[in-house]
């Protein structure tokens, strides 16, 4: 029963992710807790940092940072550095998120090669947060490039709640439609390699995107460069 819920909010999130640009409803963003990067947020700059380091090259934090470690079971480990500077309701959320262990043992349940990876499904009731993103009426510069950290969302605007993706490819579409709030910059290999792993059809959305063999993330932790 459990993995058939699971394929519906999958397939109603595809729907999301697949959804064209809507007009929103004005709504105020709440000032987040989360102090922001200082500096504009430089496209070319990020490109050139995505996956431009080791996992080595980070070491485990006992205070919440913007580098996240993702451990996945079979397929290696991915950091992400967060922008609080593009999307900082996003970074607050994931952040605490993290500090709570809420992504221990969740799945990347949506695999769709050339295109992203999906999960982050959480156990517990969350509040939806504010969609930022520029068809919400929020800049946020932050493209939708390979190895980007995008929040999920299904057609609601402001939806998003724990589920995120990470760019596998660049797809310009989701430019401003969905809240980009980092990228990785080490294990962008892992990304790869669990887009190689046997798929099944979604019977919802018809979509070849679910997986056959779990792919569990076993922790998200906060690191620091070493």
């Amino acid at each position: 029963m459990k993995k058939w819920i699971g394929l519906v909010l999958a397939g109603l999130l595809a729907l999301g992710l697949c959804a064209c640009a809507q007009t929103p409803e004005t709504t105020e963003a709440k000032t987040p807790e989360t102090a922001a990067v200082g500096g504009a947020l430089d496209m070319a700059a990020v490109q050139k940092e995505i996956n431009s380091r080791a996992v080595s090259d980070f070491v485990e934090s006992s205070e919440a940072t913007d580098y996240v470690k993702l451990t996945v079971r079979d397929f290696g480990e991915i950091v992400v550095r967060l922008r609080p500077d593009a999307a900082p309701i996003s970074v607050q959320n994931f952040k605490a998120l993290v500090a709570r262990s809420s992504y221990d043992g969740t799945t990347f349940h949506r695999v769709y090669p050339g295109f992203m990876i999906q999960g982050g499904e959480v156990k517990e009731e969350l509040s939806p947060i504010k969609g930022e993103f520029s068809a919400n009426g929020v800049d946020n510069p932050l493209l939708h490039i390979r190895g980007v950290l995008s929040m999920a969302r299904t057609k609601v605007m402001d939806s998003a709640t724990s589920q995120f993706f990470l760019m596998h490819t660049d797809y310009p579409s989701l430019n401003g439609q969905y809240a980009a709030f980092g990228y990785v910059v080490a294990g962008l290999e892992t990304v790869d390699r669990i887009c190689e792993i046997e798929l099944g059809t979604n019977p919802y959305t018809g979509e070849r995107s679910v997986p056959q063999t779990e792919v569990v993330i076993e922790s998200a932790r906060f690191v620091q460069p070493g």
